[in-house]
């Protein structure tokens, strides 16, 4: 098995487009990926990072208006 990629809260945040707070909130909320724990530090796996992105996509139904 290839060795997943590691990636820290802020780079997890900055691919979500979401201010690293938030991305803290939803690790302390459990709403967001799935963690790994390394020596005190927190990261998230990219294909649990991937995984949950496309679990939170919603499709658009009707029209959208600028």
């Amino acid at each position: 098995m290839k060795n997943p990629s590691l990636l820290s809260v802020d780079e997890t945040a900055r691919l979500a487009r979401v201010h690293p707070r938030t991305m803290r909130r939803y690790l302390a909320d459990n709403i967001g990926p799935d963690v790994t724990r390394i020596g005190g530090r927190v990261f998230i796996r990219e294909d649990h990072f991937r995984a949950w992105l496309r679990r939170a996509v919603v499709p658009q139904t009707g029209t959208i208006h600028a």
